[in-house]
């Protein structure tokens, strides 16, 4: 896919779509939703496209577990940011950092363990710019598994809303 060129406003939001997968991406923000039975090496070359593109991107996660697990996600590259007891677990907050490849690794395996029971919706917070939204909608284009593209400019969403400022 061509990069936009010439005097076409900044993109305040890119969406690429499949039949079992949506992205949306926004400067500070990204969606994903993965659809149930989603193919788990796809889940993988959609997260490393994006973490190779801006490694500071992260993940926020909850996760219930029993205090002894809460160093096990911290050894495989979590960053812990609170906890607390609830019944007979622990429910743990961690950042899953993009720029660390076994807490990425971690992550994807338990998307796809969610995605054989569930959709799943993340948001992942970066410093994404027309730019760099550009990058992934065309590395992603190269998956062959997205079928619909909707970018929003800002000129679009002006007229959209009535001219507000």
């Amino acid at each position: 896919m061509p990069s936009s060129s010439g005097n076409r406003p900044e993109p305040v939001s890119i969406e690429v779509s499949g039949s079992a997968v949506s992205i949306v991406l926004t400067q500070g923000a990204i969606n994903i939703w993965f659809g149930r039975k989603f193919d788990k090496s796809l889940i993988a070359k959609i997260l490393l496209i994006i973490s190779k593109i801006d490694g500071t991107a992260e993940h926020e996660k909850e996760v219930l577990c029993h205090f002894e697990e809460i160093s096990e996600f911290e050894n495989n590259g979590y960053i812990l940011t609170s906890y607390a007891r609830k019944d007979q677990l622990y429910r743990a907050i961690f950042v899953v950092p993009f720029s660390n490849g076994r807490a990425l690794e971690m992550f994807v395996e338990s998307i796809s363990l969610e995605t054989e029971k569930e959709d799943v919706k993340i948001t992942l917070y970066w410093r994404g710019g027309r730019i760099r939204m550009n990058l992934i909608k065309e590395e992603l284009s190269k998956l062959n598994c997205f079928g619909t593209l909707n970018v929003v400019y800002k000129d679009d969403q002006v007229a959209a809303t009535g001219k507000r400022e």
